[in-house]
């Protein structure tokens, strides 16, 4: 018995009023149905009792200063925007939101399709021994560096369906539309899907990049591995070298042979990612696309303070070593020195209070750091400043902490080769030119270690990213899209 449940919504696109209807579906059978394009339906099998449809938006919310003609686009972009729905259905919760994280059930469900892809585009797909995804088109000159487009499928928990996974499925449409004219390049172009850009699994992140450019060596990488864990004590490294049971292309996957996945650096021109913008400039500029200057660097710490924990009773104020105060007063000291720093910005994410009764002082108190800056002098300081902080605040108090640096990335320009191929790409399309910093880390950050990079982002909805409501209009990603292809080809 199908119920469908309609509510209107009306908003303009374009100028001109429309009404679309947003259909929720209700199956008390083992169904989905998924919205396809002109109002179509595909009714599946799938194993949520109770599955919900999203509203496709085909129509953009904003006023297109920035769109050409649709007649001047090579991509197909109703194709793209299928794929980018599909797979975004993988992983999807019942608040909307999407979760794959590195190798659970959801992201190896999402790499299957994802080589699904690029088996029915016959783009040679292979993984590598990190479990980056590539999809190819070999050149007629396989000595020349390659030209490689990519992002990650992985995401945070509960997250959107356009972070990551958009840039990597509009490199499988910029390869397949390039087979389908028939342009054979000179040099070899890939695309690849990079293994754990979020790390939200593991709070290690990076690692397909990090495996690729050599930013550090395989034996430490395997030494991070090894100490990164999830929340039920399971080791990234672990996790690994367990995905070749899945067999087929799987079966590459291996920890103890990163330096295979290495690239050299005469091997790669250049790196182009397309991601979302996750913040307002372009939307606040009206603008569909843009060009990065550059991608803000980062560090990332794991905090612990020790304390004595006791009876809350008992103890008297003068005589208590609280772990969690001292972590309360480290906490305003973070915010504090960020503040004053005049660039850079520091997030304490996850914060984990033991032995976490409500009747007993707390004795240890662990909490993750994350520091960021497109000046890496500044952003050194900053961290430096706060780990004093921490050590004098602990002192004082009579407590002792442990702090452990767990990465450090440096900030990476665009280059100006890639930026102006892109810039290129948007005159030919009679599109205005915005360069905009990234404060968002990138596996392009850490490709810069190998080659020269570029991005260009794609308008967020009301800056919203890593949260269910996430979301770009069909028109700017298939605007991003096919900038991306003419960017392509000018680097061939």
């Amino acid at each position: 018995m199908l119920a469908l449940f309609l509510s209107t919504i009306t908003f303009f696109i374009r100028g001109k009023a429309e009404t679309i209807f947003n259909l929720e579906c209700r199956l008390k059978k083992k169904y989905r149905i998924m919205i396809k394009s002109k109002g179509k339906f595909i009714i599946q099998k799938n194993s949520d009792l109770r599955v919900s449809s999203y509203l496709t938006k085909r129509g953009s919310y904003f006023n297109m200063k920035s769109r050409s003609k649709k007649s001047e686009f090579s991509i197909n972009g109703k194709r793209l925007w299928d794929d980018l729905m599909i797979l975004g259905e993988i992983g999807r919760g019942e608040d909307g939101g999407v979760t794959r994280i590195s190798f659970d059930q959801e992201d190896v469900q999402a790499r299957k399709h994802l080589l699904h892809l690029l088996e029915e585009a016959d783009l040679q797909p292979y993984m590598d021994e990190a479990g980056n995804i590539f999809g190819t088109i070999p050149g007629k000159n396989p000595d020349l560096p390659e030209v490689l487009i990519g992002s990650h499928i992985d995401t945070v928990k509960s997250g959107g369906r356009f972070d990551g996974a958009m840039g990597v499925l509009m490199g499988v449409e910029v390869l397949r539309t390039m087979k389908e004219k028939g342009i054979q390049p000179d040099r070899t172009v890939k695309v690849v899907s990079l293994t754990d850009e979020e790390g939200a699994r593991f709070d290690y992140a990076f690692v397909g990049s990090t495996a690729i450019s050599g930013a550090i060596s395989p034996d430490q990488l395997r030494k991070d591995l090894a100490s990164a864990k999830d929340k039920n004590g399971i080791s990234y490294l672990e996790v690994m070298k367990n995905a070749s049971i899945e067999g087929g292309y799987f079966t590459r996957v291996n920890p103890d042979s990163l330096e295979k996945a290495q690239f050299r650096k005469d091997q790669v021109k250049a790196y182009i990612e397309v991601h979302i913008e996750q913040g307002k400039v372009l939307e606040n500029k009206d603008l569909g696309v843009g060009v990065v200057s550059g991608i803000s660097g980062g560090d990332w710490a794991d905090i612990t303070i020790i304390g004595e924990a006791g009876h809350a009773g008992t103890i008297g104020m003068a005589e208590r070593k609280d772990a969690l105060t001292a972590a309360g007063e480290c906490l305003i000291a973070i915010e504090k020195i960020a503040a004053e720093s005049n660039g850079s910005v520091a997030t304490v994410g996850k914060l984990d209070v033991k032995p976490g009764s409500s009747n007993v002082i707390s004795g240890r108190v662990d909490f993750t750091l994350d520091v960021r800056d497109i000046s890496d002098n500044r952003r050194q300081e900053t961290v430096k400043s706060i780990f004093n902080s921490i050590r004098e605040v602990t002192k004082n108090r009579g407590l002792h902490c442990e702090i452990n640096p767990m990465q450090s990335v440096p900030s990476v320009m665009g280059s100006p080769m890639v930026n102006e191929a892109i810039q290129e790409s948007l005159h030919e399309l009679n599109c205005p030119i915005h360069h905009l910093p990234s404060g968002a880390a990138h596996d392009a950050m850490v490709m810069g270690n190998l080659t020269k990079i570029g991005m260009i982002f794609v308008r967020s909805k009301n800056g919203i990213s890593h949260h269910p409501d996430e979301w770009s209009s069909f028109e700017d990603v298939e605007l991003g899209c096919e900038v991306l292809f003419r960017t392509t080809l000018k680097l061939l």
